[in-house]
């Protein structure tokens, strides 16, 4: 039933109604309600819902079979839907629902299911001509397809139907939604190809959402058909061919994301007219072709991703007019020449990566005015020159990876000082000289200097690193030896040292050190992986590393070391990988739980029992 109210305001202000008097015709007084009404000072109001929306609004309820958000415990039969169902909004002149909102839960480890729904979406939604707003994002169970029946809302201008599991083909009635300014329909599992005719009229359209789904096929031409577009993300899908050709079209847009897919061809030189575009990625295609120089135009730009694609040719010099861009991703392409030394120009650059590319010649020295600098990836080419020392400017940064290149010279001292600095990923170049002592003041999670000239004794500064992943291994680097005659390539007490007890990895491998293991280690509580070998250390097997009871990894093959091995160590709980081979030691091996090859205990001429050959007991 529905009940009319009439609400007459203020009359008391309006000079008209001081006229009235009982002996008023009546058709005057009609049209004063009637000027009334068109001033807005008379309210409409109908309470109760409409029955044919109650019914549809109950068919979408009986498709859910489990309701973990509890919304629609409220929605129950003969009872006002306007007023207390949870998640449904009505206009209050007409009664109609106008908004069905229900949102479950979704962070950075994915959706709970525990605020969602179970079911699907009711055809009978299609009833609710009125809608406006469709929102059910996050609820993770529904399945199955998206009604065809959704197109006849033509009032929607909102539709979010994300994170959860559909299925099936995007109804082609969608684009029947005139209306439509917010279409979201990423993270589910549609698939297919989009229907040409979708975009022919979607003029209202600003945001489009697709991405993460397995829909495949052609971006569909008529995309460009959405003038008011400003949001385009499609990534994570099989889209394959080309990026429309008109795509410069859609003036208004300012972020596209089309990563994650099997696009071809070239970026279309159209691209350009989009003076609004403040982020395009186009990262994980087949896209091949240059880098157009014309992108220095897009002067708005602030995320350029076109990493892992086929792009060749050279850095365009014009990318020193993207004067606002924070991140620059060109890995994993086969873009050649130098690094542009007019880079520097790009002062609010936080994250460049140009790594796994062919790239040659020195790092700019100009590289030091990126004071914004956050990561940087030059790794995996083939670059070559000294280190610039400019790079001791970058006070923001957090991690330099220059690991696979042929970079020369010794290590800067000044690095050391870098305090927001967290990984340093300089193996496989060919940095000489000794390690400066002013590396014990670090305090970061990775230092991997493998694979390169640095020779001399390890500083005993080291020690008072904080370093939790240390790898040195494969180079002409000596002992020390101390005023006892103890000669490690540590500090025999480094195991004592507070700093060092966070330490997860050390890999010392493949280096001329000599002298006996130090007893300390087996302080080193948090150590997962000990990597020794190929030196020269002799001496026993500390049986204190078996109190590093996180140990996975102990290698310390290619050694001289002599004595048993001691049981606490093969012992050790969480150990997973064990090698001891080609060494001196002797003795039976100690019982253990570990399947370990025979390989790993090899080549050590006095040892015997599983997993070799039985010891002869005299």
């Amino acid at each position: 039933m529905h009940i009319l109210f009439l609400v007459v305001t203020h009359f008391s202000n309006i000079p008209i109604m001081k006229t009235f008097n009982k002996n008023t015709p009546t058709n005057t007084l009609t049209i004063i309600f009637l000027v009334l009404l068109a001033s807005n000072s008379i309210i409409l109001r109908v309470e109760s819902c409409n029955s044919i929306d109650e019914e549809a609004l109950l068919g979408f309820k009986r498709g859910i079979k489990n309701d973990w958000s509890q919304k629609l415990v409220t929605w129950v039969p003969k009872t006002d839907c306007c007023a207390t169902w949870q998640g449904v909004t009505c206009d209050p002149v007409t009664g109609r629902v106008v908004n069905i909102i229900i949102v479950g839960f979704v962070d950075e480890f994915g959706v709970d299911s525990a605020f969602g729904l179970e079911g699907t979406i009711s055809p009978f939604l299609g009833n609710l001509t009125s809608l406006q707003v469709l929102y059910l994002r996050a609820l993770a169970g529904l399945t199955g397809p998206i009604p065809l029946e959704l197109g006849k809302l033509s009032h929607l201008t909102t539709l979010v139907l994300t994170y959860n599991s559909l299925n099936g083909s995007i109804p082609a009635s969608l684009g029947n939604l005139h209306k439509l300014e917010s279409l979201y329909l990423g993270n589910n599992t549609l698939s297919g190809t989009v229907p040409h005719s979708i975009f022919q009229s979607l003029n209202s359209l600003v945001t489009l959402e697709l991405e993460g789904n397995q829909l495949s096929g052609s971006i569909p031409s008529s995309l460009t058909n959405l003038i008011s577009l400003t949001q385009l993300h499609a990534s994570r899908n099989s889209f394959s061919n080309k990026i429309p050709l008109d795509i410069g079209k859609l003036k208004h847009l300012t972020h596209i994301d089309l990563s994650y897919n099997l696009i071809t061809g070239n970026i279309p030189s159209s691209i350009i007219k989009l003076s609004h575009l403040q982020a395009l990625s186009l990262s994980h295609n087949n896209l091949s072709g240059s880098i157009p120089n014309s992108l220095g135009k897009l002067s708005k730009l602030q995320d350029l991703h076109l990493d892992n694609n086929e792009f060749n040719g050279v850095i365009p010099t014009s990318i020193e007019k993207l004067s606002l861009l924070k991140n620059l991703y060109l890995s994993h392409n086969k873009i050649t020449g130098f690094i542009p030394n007019t880079i520097s120009k790009l002062s609010k650059l936080q994250n460049l990566f140009l790594d796994h590319n062919r790239l040659i010649g020195p790092i700019p020295s100009s590289i030091g005015s990126l004071s914004s600098l956050q990561f940087l990836n030059f790794g995996h080419n083939k670059l070559n020159g000294v280190l610039p020392h400019s790079i001791g400017n970058l006070t923001q940064i957090k991690s330099i990876i220059l690991e696979n290149n042929m970079i020369t010279g010794k290590l800067l001292p000044s690095i050391a000082y870098l305090t927001t600095l967290d990984e340093i990923l300089f193996s496989n170049n060919q940095f000489f000289g000794e390690i400066p002592s002013s590396f014990g003041n670090l305090k970061i999670n990775t230092l991997q200097l493998a694979n390169n000239k640095l020779k001399g004794p390890l500083p005993p500064q080291l020690a008072n690193a904080s370093i939790y992943n240390l790898d040195l291994s494969y180079n002409p680097l000596s002992s020390t030896t101390y005023q006892t005659g103890y000669s490690s390539p540590l500090d025999e007490n480094i195991g004592n040292k507070p700093i060092m007890s966070r330490i997860n990895t050390l890999v010392l491998s493949n280096n001329p050190l000599r002298g006996i293991i130090p007893k300390s280690l087996g302080n080193l509580t948090q150590l997962q992986v000990l990597e020794m070998e190929g030196n020269r250390f002799s001496g026993r097997i500390p049986q204190q590393i078996g109190n590093a009871e996180e140990l996975k990894r102990v290698l310390l093959s290619r050694n001289k070391l002599i004595g048993s091995i001691p049981s606490k160590v093969l012992n050790l709980e969480k150990l997973q990988v064990f090698d001891v081979s080609r060494n001196q030691l002797s003795g039976e091996i100690p019982a253990h739980n570990l399947s370990i090859p025979a390989s790993a205990f090899s080549r050590n001429l006095g040892l015997c029992g599983a997993p070799l050959p039985p010891c002869k007991h005299l």
